[in-house]
């Protein structure tokens, strides 16, 4: 026996557990210490068993919870061996918990995604930048640049230009959608071809209406050129150091 830990939550914030399931089919509870809350259930194994409906399970249990209260989420398969120590996480991490709570409290997080709307990258390049279109007379191990499958990864011109051309999109609707985000930060992973950038964004909920239009009124800006994806609310999974949390 052990204790699955699905987040950490404000021990005053109000929490109604009677419609959600957790992991192993167990009830949710709360441990408290001081001003922290931990948002448990009891779990039968000593180490975690990975099952899918488990997984859903802790998603499900997440977003429940986030539309009651600001929360810390906590990455499945999180457990502790008994209730003592969970009380002393709470205990060690009280002051970095507190202060990450009222850092994102009344809070979620939206991801906004951008991507090139034409079909043929380069074409779309070409229009905009002409120069490239000199890359199309090039041959490469005897065959045409142009022809070549793969021929947007084959000019360092094309990639330079494409970079460019992302890193300025970016930086544009970053400027537009920006000043109605708390926080905004945009992901680091590569972004390939039609990917131009990923922001996630830490959105008050009172702004969650004018920070839509924001998107809206840059897809009208920019709408021939590039295809917006707006997801969530969720909860500020990518805003949450957990990293700094001590568990032992």
């Amino acid at each position: 026996m052990s204790i699955y830990l699905y987040g950490f939550t404000l021990s005053s914030a109000p929490h109604d557990f009677e419609d959600l399931s957790g992991v192993d089919d167990r009830g949710l509870f709360l441990v408290t210490c001081g001003d922290v809350s931990a948002i448990v259930s009891s779990y039968d194994y000593d180490t975690l068993h990975i099952r899918g409906k488990d997984i859903f399970a802790h998603q499900q249990v997440i977003r429940g919870l986030m539309d009651q209260a600001s929360i810390i989420p906590l990455e499945f398969g999180l457990t502790l061996k008994n209730l003592p120590a969970v009380e002393d996480v709470l205990l060690k991490n009280q002051e970095h918990l507190r202060i990450e709570l009222h850092r994102v409290f009344n809070k979620v997080e939206m991801e906004v995604a951008l991507r090139f709307a034409s079909n043929d990258l380069f074409e779309y390049m070409v229009g905009k930048y002409p120069f490239l279109g000199e890359e199309k007379a090039k041959v490469v191990n005897g065959r045409l640049l142009y022809s070549l499958g793969d021929r947007a990864r084959k000019c360092e011109k094309f990639e330079h230009e494409l970079k460019k051309e992302k890193d300025a999109y970016a930086s544009k609707v970053d400027e537009l959608i920006g000043p109605w985000c708390a926080e905004i930060a945009r992901s680091r992973l590569i972004h390939r071809d039609h990917a131009v950038a990923t922001f996630n964004c830490l959105v008050n909920r009172e702004r969650l209406k004018v920070f839509e239009k924001s998107i809206y009124d840059a897809a009208e800006l920019w709408g021939g050129d590039l295809l917006f994806s707006l997801n969530g609310p969720w909860a500020p999974q990518h805003f949450c150091n957990v990293s700094k949390i001590a568990y032992a």
